[in-house]
């Protein structure tokens, strides 16, 4: 497997597309062309803003037409009516653009799926309302004449000047979407968008990324609205409806969420659509509501996909997955950990208590974790047990009592700030990306080191050379603990359950913890699975790691554990070792019923 990562810039591929946008309006037909090449350039920015907050972060925004409306009046206001020059009234426009799209980032918090949808619908029919009403600022529906064009004082070329400008902001725009989608920032950004709960635990501030990304979406429906403004020399509100919201969601559709490629094509069928559509504007919004509705439910992954699909045998021919279905490696054994991780700390809960609508979920709960051990926590369905590690890791706020990760008292931390200090969690339902590879997944754990990232591997990306490959190597080395780095490359729908969760354990590892809080790690796969499993904990806890696991399988946990707490009813009832534990009445009581007080078999407690 290679540390490499494939997602590189092709140099070749930019420096055709530069050259055929120089040479275009020499090469046009006629200027109608020219005009739609500017037409296409600017859309396509706003597309682009569009499928990075939906198609990688899952925000709906159906607001982008009032974004785009503030840039465009940002811009022609200030360089009509006040005179300004336009490289002051373009980055005016930019900013008020981006500072409304902070303010809503921040209300868009609150909200999800439709919710953050009719919130943005709202925004887009205020900005259009307060566009027809401001009439002294804004024309109203007569609009604004005369704003200044891209000309540069040479009226002839005007058009040429214009789609240089706006192709060039195109290129660049495209350059950094790509860049999010190489990088880090598109995988935590698809991490957002499957589950926020998740995303935390691995340390991102998951309302910071939200805001960014709702803001940087403003930004770029902003910028072509300033270049639509200033490419017509005209402003009018009805430029500004639910319709453009609509054609621009049809776009980003259409082409393919979540690809970095899918804006381009989008834009490419919309502007197409428009030209045949342009003569029944009266049912407009009709004939873009059935194309919309035709491609979610014929082609919901757009033309991007269909592409994907159309290759995708070609590519399995050439590279046959390596995978075995049988079970897990039983290389798992011999693996020692990956170099260079630190020690595991110590964990203490004390008088932890937390209840929902009155109902008592956790009272007084306390136990300690002594580092370089495996602490089971286990107890009957219903004892607890989720709750109580859901307020250790932070993902819920107790009402009483104090959590303590080493020196650091992280009571009041929220769950990625925990995460940060080395609380490392892995779920029993399992939280694995699905867009992402198996070694992406794992890089997602890892902590930032000095030199990686930043301006030098953007540079190297733009170079078209390796971009992470000392992440890569980091995560590389994890799976190589588990005997999992052949399937780096494999998405984890390739995969069968118990490497599933492997790699659900080198991602929790890659945190380098101070401690892992397991959340019934062993669910769902057979004896040697299990034991699989178990080998990889013993290992890592012979290493130093602090492991508190939570589990429902008795002969995993006594065969494995050094100490055992035991909750029922969100009370502590036993915390003692395997041994004393088996044998405390309560604990039988508790699993086994008050009139059945017969200790469990023996047999059924044997280590795996």
């Amino acid at each position: 497997m290679s540390a490499q990562n494939p997602r590189r810039l092709a140099p070749l591929g930019w420096l055709l597309a530069i050259i055929l946008v120089a040479a275009w309006p020499s090469l046009a037909p006629n200027p109608f062309f020219v005009h739609l090449g500017q037409t296409f350039a600017y859309t396509a920015i706003a597309v682009i803003g569009l499928n990075i907050l939906l198609g990688l972060s899952g925000q709906m925004s159906l607001g982008q037409a009032g974004f785009y409306a503030i840039g465009a009046y940002g811009s022609a206001i200030t360089a009509t009516s006040f005179g300004w020059p336009l490289w002051l009234s373009m980055p005016f426009g930019l900013l008020a653009a981006g500072l409304v799209g902070v303010l809503l980032g921040l209300v868009a918090l609150r909200t999800r799926g439709l919710y953050l949808a009719m919130a943005t619908l709202a925004f887009g029919f205020i900005v259009e309302i307060w566009a027809q009403r401001a009439v002294d600022l804004t024309g109203g529906t007569m609009g604004l004449f005369g704003v200044p064009q891209l000309d540069f004082g040479d009226f002839r070329n005007a058009a040429a000047y214009t789609f240089w400008i706006c192709a060039a902001a195109l290129l660049l725009v495209q350059l950094g979407s790509d860049w999010v989608f190489s990088s880090g920032t598109g995988r935590k950004l698809r991490a957002i968008k499957e589950s926020e709960s998740f995303a935390q635990t691995v340390g991102l501030n998951v309302s910071l990324w939200r805001t960014a990304v709702f803001t940087a979406s403003a930004l770029l429906a902003g910028l072509a609205g300033i270049l639509f403004a200033h490419q017509s020399g005209f402003v009018s509100s009805d430029a500004f409806s639910i319709r453009l919201s609509i054609a621009l969601l049809i776009a980003a559709v259409i082409g393919g969420l979540g690809d970095t490629r899918g804006p381009l094509l989008g834009t490419a069928i919309l502007v197409a659509i428009a030209e045949v559509i342009a003569g029944f504007h009266t049912i407009g919004l009709i004939i873009y509501g059935g194309i919309l509705l035709a491609v979610l439910l014929l082609v919901p992954e757009g033309a991007v996909g269909m592409l994907r699909a159309a290759i995708r045998p070609m590519r399995r021919a050439a590279h046959p997955s390596p995978i075995a279905e049988a079970g897990m490696p039983q290389a798992v054994v011999t693996r020692p950990p990956p170099p260079g991780t630190r020690r595991g700390g110590s964990l203490e809960v004390v008088g932890l208590s937390k209840s929902y609508a009155g109902v008592v979920a956790l009272r007084d709960v306390s136990f300690s974790v002594a580092p370089g051990t495996i602490h089971a926590l286990i107890g009957p369905n219903g004892a607890g047990k989720s709750t109580l590690i859901n307020c250790v890791a932070g993902l819920y706020r107790a009402d009483m009592g104090s959590v303590h990760l080493g020196q650091n008292e992280v009571t009041s931390l929220s769950a990625h700030q925990r995460a940060r200090l080395g609380l490392a969690r892995s779920f029993q339902n399992l939280q694995l990306i699905s867009g992402l590879t198996v070694i992406e997944n794992v890089m997602l754990g890892l902590r930032p080191q000095a030199g990686e990232g930043g301006i030098r591997a953007m540079m190297r990306w733009v170079a078209g050379l390796p971009h992470e490959e000392q992440e890569r190597a980091r995560a590389l080395a994890v799976l190589d603990a588990l005997a999992i780095a052949h399937l780096a490359d494999r998405t984890p729908a390739e995969l069968p359950y118990g490497h599933r969760k492997l790699v659900e354990l080198a991602r929790a590892l890659a945190q380098d913890p101070l401690v892992m809080l397991l959340d019934e790690p062993v669910a769902g796969l057979n004896p040697l699975e299990a034991q699989q499993i178990a080998t990889a904990l013993r290992r890592l806890r012979d290493s130093g790691k602090t492991i508190l696991l939570v589990e429902h399988n008795m002969e995993f946990v006594m065969g494995l554990s050094d100490r055992v707490t035991v909750l029922d009813h969100g009370v502590v009832i036993a915390d003692d070792t395997p041994l004393a534990v088996q044998g405390d009445k309560k604990v039988i009581a508790a699993y086994l019923g008050a009139e059945d007080t017969e200790a469990p078999n023996s047999e059924k407690a044997t280590a795996p």
